[in-house]
């Protein structure tokens, strides 16, 4: 191995390890709910104080399937330049956070959020999600929207999932033939297909892959953006990416196979929550921002909530059935709840399922619309 190259390699550990990536909260036992560990990654801009946290742009990013708070390692470059703080939270049965009955997982996320923001000061936050993480972004938003910024609500929903009926995605609807006790091992398996929502083998291979090297391909023009733009080596992303898969792999991943369950909505006690029929939930937060505006008329003003849905050219798991389907549910055509959702949607070329969340066009506009700003 080059020194050079021996070099970026112990940057990448060195980076991995800072403890910013691996924080933990203990949720205290409730007559309801036993004491439960959350862990979770405090990346990106790092406000001074507890005052400057309380207005500090501030994103919860909620990953994919086999998503973890190391995600928060590709976000933290960009997110520090545009001066936005990131946090990640691994939902139960990923990294060090505890394993749920598979029935509890929606309500034990609704019941974590609010218990981590008031944890870290954080009063408002914008909601982010990819892939399976849709569901939880959903749900979050229902129960807690007051935790939107009250001028400038954003949530960004990037490759979101869609059930496979609505979808019409052959592979994906082949998945709800799979015998649900299949997926007890699932968490074995999908990292070798690399069928999972993001950062495991799949979306490492994507940030550390040489193919494509001194080529005008997508990966290598968002490697160089990377590198010049904000100070990350192109061989300091090749070994980071090396190294994230077998990092969650290190940890606990058997929380994805109550993940697949839910995407494939199977398994006893499976729920959706409060999004089970998006068509509905979107009529319902419709409902309720008429309502939030009523009661704010004449008092203090708050901005239209803005919704970005993020799809990428080619993806095997959402494909263009999917994505007409978001856009008709959430009435972009029409425009039928124009008059209290901003809402739009856009395809992003050269991309797929995974790569989407890796691009930095993508994530710079994420960042900006949730408040940041390069003169920060």
């Amino acid at each position: 191995m080059a020194a050079s190259t021996a070099s970026a390699r112990d940057q990448a550990i060195s980076y991995l390890s800072d403890p910013r990536f691996s924080q933990e909260l203990t949720l205290p036992a409730t007559a309801d709910n036993p004491a439960l560990t959350v862990s979770y990654a405090d990346v990106g801009f790092s406000p001074e104080s507890p005052a400057d946290s309380r207005s500090t742009p501030t994103m919860l990013f909620i990953p994919g399937m086999f998503g973890s708070r190391y995600i928060g390692a590709i976000l933290d470059p960009i997110a520090r330049k545009l001066g936005v703080r990131v946090l990640v939270a691994d939902r139960p049965g990923m990294g060090h956070s505890t394993e749920v009955p598979f029935s509890l997982r929606l309500s034990t996320w609704v019941r974590t959020v609010p218990l981590l923001l008031e944890h870290l000061g954080i009063k408002h936050v914008a909601l982010v999600s990819h892939s399976a993480g849709t569901i939880y972004l959903l749900n979050t938003l229902h129960h807690h929207r007051e935790i939107l910024h009250p001028d400038q609500p954003f949530v960004a929903l990037l490759a979101p999932w869609v059930d496979p009926a609505h979808s019409k995605v052959t592979s994906m609807q082949m998945m709800q033939y799979i015998p649900a006790q299949a997926f007890s091992v699932w968490h074995h398996i999908a990292p070798l297909l690399a069928t999972s929502g993001v950062v495991i083998n799949k979306a490492s291979s994507v940030i550390s892959s040489s193919t494509g090297s001194g080529k005008d391909t997508p990966q290598e023009r968002n490697r160089q953006r990377l590198a010049v733009e904000y100070d990350v080596s192109r061989d300091f992303q090749i070994e980071l990416g090396s190294l994230l898969g077998k990092r969650i792999m290190k940890e606990n991943t058997v929380g994805a196979n109550s993940e697949a369950l839910l995407c494939a909505r199977k398994g006893k006690g499976w729920s959706w929550g409060e999004c089970d029929d998006y068509a509905t939930f979107v009529e319902t937060l419709a409902t309720a921002e008429r309502q939030k505006h009523q009661m704010d008329s004449g008092t203090e003003s708050h901005g239209k909530l803005k919704i970005r849905a993020y799809f990428a050219e080619n993806d095997v798991m959402v494909g263009v059935g999917g994505q007409k389907y978001m856009d008709d549910c959430w009435g972009r055509e029409e425009g039928s709840f124009s008059d209290v959702l901003d809402f739009d949607s856009a395809t992003i070329a050269d991309t797929d399922h995974d790569s989407l969340v890796l691009s930095v066009d993508i994530l710079e506009k994420v960042f900006a619309d949730a408040g940041g700003s390069l003169a920060r």
